[in-house]
């Protein structure tokens, strides 16, 4: 009697740190990405946010890449 009571303890704890570790799990994989830079542009062309370092800029417009600069020179 006592051996089974035990066992069921054990099935009620092993289950409980299986559903708090699944939980945490899925707490920090639906995170929403912070970007590392406070500091974001919008790309003129493809409406996409990327850190002032890394935007090419062209009277005072920002582009994501050379390409989306080369792309929208042509369509102006």
């Amino acid at each position: 009697m006592f051996k089974s009571v035990l066992i069921i303890i054990f099935v009620i704890v092993l289950l409980w740190l299986i559903r708090t570790v699944t939980q945490r799990s899925k707490a920090t994989a639906h995170r929403p990405h912070k970007p590392e830079s406070k500091d974001t542009v919008q790309c003129l062309q493809c409406k996409t946010y990327i850190p002032r370092e890394d935007a090419i800029f062209q009277n005072n417009q920002s582009f994501c890449s050379q390409q989306h600069l080369q792309d929208w020179n042509r369509s102006a």
